[in-house]
């Protein structure tokens, strides 16, 4: 993951919390449009100058070309607020050895799925198993992809919830593992139209923690009740596909 550093100089009688409130907006557009990941960067005011210290899954994440029309819209709000040029360039890496996302001349298939510490993109490649940039795929609703990031937030409060085991454990877990579960029809949904708006098939990754008394690799699909256990799992580890409803899953650790 690469962290960049957005930054503006304040070169006008705007009032500093004014447009530190603009340049939020702007990280959240960002986000929206899928260029920076997990709502974690940090912005400071120091002197007259605005820095925001956001992540991305490229080192060019942040380039005009992957902007869409709300992100164009407040750089140049702020950019006349300040009566100054934001600055953009990359500062580092989380970890030396981050090889960066999907390099895919095209995928074989995408999969829906996230976790509880995940900052990174919800669409994964089939092909290579690493992350895809949503600003890569067709823009999904209102120029971005709300929906999809939608989702994301609701399945990584559901997994923190069953993580911290206290409150709602049971409930948030069925909610991940259940194939009728509110959360899973709302991922699922979201693969039918990135496969409408790719043409590339896009499976929704079900959560597995059930108990299995019996051989696991027996029990059919949740959804169609087709066999549905890979003979060979792929190279990736899911052990369950099923090209019928677009699930993918894994054998469960509990049992």
């Amino acid at each position: 993951m690469f962290i960049q550093e957005v930054s503006i100089d304040i070169n006008s009688k705007i009032n500093k919390d004014e447009l530190f409130q603009e340049f939020n907006l702007l990280l959240s557009f960002y986000r929206d449009s899928g260029q920076t990941q997990g709502r974690i960067e940090s912005q400071y005011i120091d002197n007259n100058r605005i820095v925001s210290l956001p992540y991305t899954l490229e080192k060019k994440s942040l380039d005009k070309k992957n902007n869409n029309i709300y992100v164009n819209n407040w750089i140049k709000k702020i950019e006349t607020l300040s009566n100054s040029l934001i600055s953009i360039k990359t500062i580092g890496k989380t970890m030396e050895n981050y090889n960066g996302c999907c390099t895919c001349e095209k995928s074989d298939f995408f999969i829906l799925m996230t976790n509880y510490v995940s900052i990174d993109s919800p669409i994964t490649c089939g092909s290579c198993n690493q992350s895809v940039p949503l600003y890569r795929l067709p823009q999904y609703y209102d120029f971005g992809y709300m929906p999809i990031l939608s989702w994301e937030t609701n399945y990584q409060s559901c997994d923190r919830l069953q993580m911290n085991c206290e409150v709602g454990e049971r409930w948030s877990l069925n909610q991940m593992q259940e194939i009728n579960s509110q959360l899973s029809k709302q991922g699922i949904e979201i693969c039918k139209k990135i496969q409408e708006l790719t043409k590339i098939k896009t499976f929704y990754f079900l959560y597995n923690y059930k108990k299995y008394k019996a051989d696991q690799s027996d029990r059919p699909c949740p959804g169609c009740g087709k066999k549905w256990n890979l003979k060979t799992p792929n190279d990736y580890f899911y052990d369950f596909k099923c090209n019928n409803c677009n699930i993918i899953s894994t054998f469960s650790p509990n049992s």
